[in-house]
């Protein structure tokens, strides 16, 4: 597999850019939010064309991890072996894009909607990860994420906006790659779907970090232990 490089500002041709732009609107909004809260954060004082650049070079070559520990049900070894299909598509997609920008690479509907829901996650990614930390989110037993203190939000109408902003796209980013591995897998039916949620809440619980938010098989919210 080619080794893929990151994409300067200049090489970014007018077609990516536009196909891109939600980048740049999305990281003014974001930034605006911190802001406006009062955080501070080393990368606000970079230039927005170097982050324009590097959102969009790192949108395009990195994927989730999935892992299941321990011993895996036949149904975790299908969805793990089909997670890792897709995976490669796209790693396939943006390995040729990010060598060749002017590459005219042609890929099915289906195949782009998964591209975009895996980008898009690796964008809010720095999100998810700072709303958990705060305990302002949780992995909930359907495998998405949960809002669990919105009094804490309620105070600020702005942070409220961005957080429930990041969990619908990321739940439905989610939602896309489970009906793509439905799809693809024929050993799985659409039947199949509330399994499937359940086998990736499953990976959820085991990488979420201790202290963060996480609702067990049983129904009942926890903060993850150390051990």
């Amino acid at each position: 597999m080619a080794t893929a490089q990151a994409l300067s500002f200049q090489q970014i041709q007018p077609q990516q850019f536009v196909k891109d732009v939600r980048v740049m609107q999305h990281f003014i909004y974001k930034q605006n939010c911190r802001r406006r809260a009062g955080e501070r954060r080393s990368r606000a004082g970079k230039p927005l064309v170097f982050w324009l650049a590097l959102g969009i070079a790192a949108c395009s070559i990195h994927t989730p991890e999935m892992k299941f520990t321990g011993e895996k049900t036949a149904l975790e070894n299908q969805i793990l072996g089909t997670y890792n299909q897709v995976k490669e598509d796209v790693w396939m997609v943006a390995s040729v894009r990010a060598a060749n920008p002017d590459s005219q690479i042609t890929i099915s509907d289906e195949k782009r909607t998964v591209l975009n829901a895996i980008q898009n996650r690796e964008f809010n990614k720095d999100d998810v990860e700072e709303f958990m930390r705060e305990g302002l989110v949780g992995e909930n037993a359907r495998g998405y994420l949960e809002i669990r203190d919105p009094q804490k939000l309620a105070a600020d109408a702005e942070r409220q906006r961005l957080v429930e902003k990041i969990v619908a796209e990321e739940n439905r980013d989610r939602q896309i790659i489970m009906q793509r591995i439905i799809d693809i897998n024929p050993s799985i039916e659409s039947s199949d779907l509330a399994e499937v949620e359940k086998a990736f809440a499953n990976v959820n619980r085991e990488n979420a970090k201790p202290g963060e938010w996480i609702q067990l098989p049983g129904g009942e919210w926890v903060k993850k232990a150390k051990r």
